[in-house]
């Protein structure tokens, strides 16, 4: 197709003016030999460093000319498109003493890759044979001994070959080893221009077997990958299992029929894979999980197609999730463009943007907060960064432990004013090993109890890991805590799980959750052994959401974190106004040093504030003198004898 109405369509579009590039993290220079339509196949290495968080895939990427012009572009992304299957014509049926022959014609002159044919019947193996004519009278052959079957849950009625446009086909069943079989109709599968696939390498990261289940973490290489297809290797002779990848439904088996290997083993993606490591779900039922030896899989290329004004190095900027999507003239062009006539050109290595700055992906707060007398505060830690920017501070346990649960008394201070801040959940969770005991009750004989010694009190654990060596038991776990308060000797229920184990079940780490975070150090775990032997328990883990802070310092000023104060009022900062690009910046990573004591933790300890305070017994006291001098007020006076 010609190009030259592109070329001046290109033309007459607007340029945006150079910006400041020190929001993206990585560039890549492109040295273009001639000027005219271009187009770069975009490295994984590029597409890995790409920030988007919604919109239209890689739009943080930019390409700037050898005089520092933004230059619009479209990225070509392939257009997937499903092969749609259309019904038959002139569907006929033969019937010889050995086979069944089947005659059926495409419903219009297309390009066709794939035959499927239909019947009600169950429980049968096949042999097929395919042939195709352009004109009715000359026919080839194009597969000869393929099976047809449906077996066990498992399908195979279709019967692919190279894509061409034949006009009439004729299938072959043997029908000499067994009962006849009645196909109604066929369909045949319109091709679709083939979509350019190259290799991409997979490692099997992890695998965790689950209840009916197998969950594998696949490894990519690299973010933001356009997936094609999957293939699983695995030695089984005979599987069928249902699986899930992103948003993909497949059913992959392989059957064995008279020395001939069966199989559909291949999961058709054709999707984005956002992150670098993806999921593969493989639904084993009641079957044992399947051996799986190796991935192998292919990526779509993407391209990026720009109007090159001059010959010499262009530079591509990427890796701001900041960065707002183009919206450039060219876009409606992207049809034609896709398929365009272009030079190709050559590229270096991705490296990392030399006057990339962390503070410029964050917005401007202003000033600092309130000002702030931290004395009636127990604890405060100073905060270790080496840069400014967006401070990312993980708030260890302990501070959890010492500040309320809702984080109402934590603050950010410098120089006697507060900092605003984000508290942020990523949903991440650490684990952490627990020492404990078993205890014996005499009076108890069929009851265990173990105790579990916490790292210290009000420690923030949601959920406790137990592992047992006991290959078949059913229990009922109870998770508690003792507690002696002035008020008496009480006992507070954490958690409750039932928990069991059949023979040749895979040994797994039995996850408990907790209704509440313990406040004591030491809590117990029983279960009532029945008439059975006592459950063993080898290990128990604690886990403990992850919580991190946000926040914005324009120097490397000195910086404390304040907590232990449950009278503090809740913050209210305006940094929510600007929560997604304070999420998306990119973070300082921050440590924290040694705890220090201030004036409210001697005022907690000497009663003057805290529950246990003499001070609020007198005022107890006071009340309840007052209430009983209402009531007496209020009863009616006894008549005189």
């Amino acid at each position: 197709m010609s190009t030259r109405p592109l070329l001046l369509a290109l033309c007459c579009c607007s340029i945006a003016s150079a910006a400041d590039f020190a929001a993206w993290t990585h560039r890549q220079t492109v040295r273009v030999t001639q000027p005219g339509l271009t187009r770069l196949e975009l490295e994984t290495a590029l597409l890995d460093a790409s920030r988007t968080t919604g919109g239209a895939p890689f739009h943080d990427l930019r390409i700037i000319n050898p005089a520092g012009v933004e230059t619009p572009y479209i990225i070509a992304l392939p257009r997937v498109i499903r092969p749609e299957q259309l019904q038959a014509a002139a569907f006929k049926a033969t019937l010889n003493p050995t086979a069944t022959v089947l005659e059926f014609q495409p419903p219009t002159n297309e390009t066709i890759s794939e035959v499927t044919l239909f019947t009600g019947a169950s429980d049968f193996i096949k042999a097929a044979s395919l042939e195709a004519s352009n004109d009715g009278t000359t026919w080839q052959t194009l597969a000869n001994g393929e099976v047809l079957c449906r077996k066990d849950n498992s399908t195979r009625l279709s019967i692919p070959f190279p894509p061409a446009p034949w006009t009439h086909f004729r299938v072959t069943v043997d029908d000499s080893r067994g009962a006849r079989v009645v196909f109604t109709r066929a369909e045949v599968r319109r091709e679709l221009p083939e979509l350019r696939t190259v290799p991409q390498p997979v490692t099997i990261r992890s695998r965790k077997e689950e209840a009916g289940a197998t969950r594998l973490t696949l490894d990519l290489g690299s973010a933001n990958i356009l997936l094609g297809t999957l293939w699983l290797r695995t030695p089984e002779p005979v599987f069928q299992r249902d699986t899930a990848l992103l948003s993909m439904r497949s059913r992959l088996f392989r059957l064995q029929h008279e020395g001939r290997s069966i199989e559909d083993i291949d999961i058709a993606a054709h999707q984005l894979a956002t992150t670098r490591e993806i999921e593969l779900v493989v639904k084993n039922g009641d079957s044992p999980p399947l051996r799986i030896d190796s991935i192998e899989a292919t990526r779509h290329p993407v391209p990026v197609v720009f109007q090159a004004d001059a010959a010499g190095e262009w530079q591509l900027f990427i890796g701001n999730a900041q960065a707002s999507e183009p919206r450039y003239d060219i876009a409606g062009l992207s049809d034609k463009l896709r398929d365009a006539n272009a030079n190709s050109v050559t590229a270096s290595a991705v490296g990392a943007n030399s006057t990339f700055r962390k503070t410029a992906t964050a917005p401007e707060v202003g000033e600092l907060g309130a000002a702030i007398d931290v004395s009636a505060w127990s604890f405060q830690r100073p905060v270790q960064f080496k840069e400014a920017g967006v401070i990312e501070l993980e708030l260890e346990p302990e501070i959890l432990a010492r500040a309320a649960n809702d984080l109402h008394d934590v603050r950010v201070v410098r120089d006697g004013r507060q900092i605003p801040f984000l508290a942020i959940k990523p949903g991440v969770e650490r684990e952490i090993d627990l020492s404990f005991a078993e205890v014996r009750d005499e009076k108890k004989p069929s009851q265990s109890q173990w105790d579990i010694t916490m790292p210290f009190p009000n420690f923030p654990a949601n959920e406790l890991l137990l592992d047992s060596p006991t290959p078949l038991f059913m229990r009922t776990l109870s998770v508690t805590e003792q507690h002696d308060t002035e008020q008496g000797h009480f006992e507070r229920i954490l958690g409750t799980a039932n928990w069991q184990r059949k023979p040749g079940q895979t040994t797994q780490t039995f996850h408990l959750p907790l209704y509440t975070a313990p406040r004591a150090g030491t809590i117990q775990i029983t279960t009532d052994n029945g008439d059975n032997a006592p459950l063993q328990i080898t290990s128990v883990r604690a886990v403990h959401p992850v919580v991190r802070l946000l926040f914005r310092v324009p120097d490397t000023a000195p910086v404390f974190i304040c907590y232990g104060n449950r009278r503090a009022t809740h913050t209210r900062y305006d940094l929510q106004l600007v929560r997604r690009e304070f999420e998306t910046a990119t973070k300082v990573s921050a440590t924290l040093g040694d705890e220090e004591k201030l004036p409210g933790y001697e005022a907690a300890r000497d009663g003057s504030i805290g529950k246990s305070s003499p001070w609020l017994w007198a005022a107890l006291a006071l009340v309840v003198g007052a209430l009983l001098w209402v009531v007496a007020k209020m009863l009616p006076k006894q008549p005189a004898n």
